[in-house]
């Protein structure tokens, strides 16, 4: 099972916001006496300031502290100075080029680095000074301004993640300001933070490929535990998360399933990657406003494709291949229609409407791929019984009806609705359907949407009404 770690408190209690206001009025006063050389945080691009606190490098090697310096960052640890400590100078700066090519920023177009303190113990910092009492609680990591505060993890992966994730946070901060919606704050943060890393080569934004691969993330769990116990969210809920929402961990996992559908599937890519610069005009609602402008009608898309992602998440996922079209059905000719099915692809539009209470005969033909392991696996639409996939066979042909129009279904409505992406009617070599809505026919032959790319050839189905 995945190890969830919770997330930081990002929105302090009601108390708390008097002690930062009472502390940010105390800093300024002492700034302006000019007894105080405020080292941090710094400012945004957009010119907000925050509590400045004094970093004093000597004090902190003094009591103990050690300290790794990069281009990009200086770290200030009580941790021993392993492997794993030292190299993350190294993979924040291999992560900057990655941040100014996600976010269209030219290298080096504003100064720019961080301050950040990987703490075992929190006193020694506490006492330092270094961490502030203005600061809201927090459990693994938090950032303000150019300096950044994370917890050492049990998982050398998820002190990365962590430190990635902060560090986006602080890029976006002071290339484009700190109005951002909490769905886009965190959710981009956790994309660009759910990294791959072999001691040399950085990748930011990658689709883990095995629960092994990130000990301690267990975003996609999150998505999938909270389906299971019919809780899913629309995207409509995710986008419009409040200011409080990322008290919990579950956001979490919404935020990063949503931007990671925006980003990998290739229809959304072009809007999403033209986000960042409405984050400099300081509104809110207006930054999702515009999002869904520059959707356009791949908004309605989107929502059709976010009830096929929530049915299939798993490790690995492959947003290219699930990708479906939702263009409506045509009726079903008289005499029968024909369609293929391509075995390394998720769900396939048949071109067809079906009539809720009419029946019809499909019939599946042909040998196909399903899988390489030890060599090809062939298969028949009737699928392969040593290997279960989401309760069916592997390899068998699968049948849902869709209604699809203005308004997609909600996610909750669907889960119970045989027929559905999350009840998809086996097909096999062949059987009568009924239709229990009208709708649009949707194909695909049953895999994990992991495992796709292995998949090859196709089989033919037709579709025939009955009397």
């Amino acid at each position: 099972m995945d190890r969830c770690s919770e997330k930081p408190q990002r929105v302090p209690p009601a108390n708390w916001a008097s002690c930062f206001l009472a502390g940010l009025s105390a800093v300024w006063l002492l700034l302006s006496a000019g007894e105080i050389s405020a080292q941090g945080p710094g400012a945004d691009v957009s010119g907000r300031r925050y509590p400045g606190f004094p970093i004093d490098d000597g004090r902190l090697l003094q009591a103990g502290l050690h300290k790794i310096a990069s281009s990009r960052l200086t770290l200030y640890t009580d941790l021993p100075v392993t492997p794993e400590i030292d190299e993350l100078g190294r993979v924040f700066d291999a992560a900057y080029p990655q941040w100014c090519a996600f976010f269209a920023i030219a290298p080096d177009s504003r100064p720019w680095k961080m301050t950040g303190f990987l703490m075992k113990d929190p006193r020694p910092f506490r006492e330092l000074g270094v961490l502030p009492p203005w600061l809201p609680p927090f459990t693994n990591g938090f950032s303000v301004g150019n300096v950044l505060w994370i917890y050492e993890q049990p998982s050398a992966y998820y002190r990365r993640h962590l430190l990635i994730h902060e560090g986006t946070h602080g890029f976006l901060r002071a290339h484009f300001g700190d109005w951002i919606p909490p769905w886009y704050n965190e959710g981009i943060a956790e994309l660009l933070g759910t990294h791959f890393w072999d001691g040399r080569t950085l990748q930011l934004g990658v689709v883990p490929k095995s629960r092994d691969e990130v000990p301690m993330w267990g975003r996609i769990r999150i998505v999938r535990d909270a389906v299971a116990q019919k809780r899913p969210l629309s995207l409509t809920d995710v986008l419009n998360f409040g200011p409080t929402a990322h008290r919990d961990l579950e956001p979490y996992g919404w935020c990063w399933a949503a931007t990671a559908l925006f980003a990998h599937d290739p229809r959304f890519q072009p809007a999403f990657k033209k986000l960042p610069p409405f984050i400099q005009r300081g509104n809110l609602q207006n930054f999702n406003e515009n999002f869904l402008r520059l959707l356009g009608p791949t908004w309605k898309t989107a929502e059709y494709q976010w009830l096929i992602v929530l049915a299939d998440l798993d490790y690995g996922y492959d947003f290219e291949r699930t990708a479906a079209d939702f263009t409506p059905g045509s009726p079903v000719l008289t005499g029968g229609s024909a369609v293929r099915v391509e075995a390394g692809k998720g769900w396939q539009n048949a071109g067809l409407q079906l009539e809720v209470g009419k029946r019809y005969q499909l019939t599946a033909t042909g040998r196909f791929i399903v899988a390489q392991d030890g060599g090809p696996w062939e298969c028949e639409p009737q699928g392969v019984t040593i290997r279960y996939v989401r309760g069916h066979p592997l390899g068998t042909l699968l049948a849902a009806v869709v209604p699809v129009g203005d308004s997609p279904p909600r996610p909750g409505a669907e889960l119970n609705t045989r027929g559905s992406f999350f009840q998809p009617i086996a097909v096999g070599r062949g059987c009568v359907l009924t239709a229990e809505r009208t709708g649009t026919l949707f194909l695909r032959i049953n895999d994990s949407a992991a495992e796709l790319s292995d998949n090859s050839g196709d089989i033919l189905v037709k579709v025939v009404p009955l009397p």
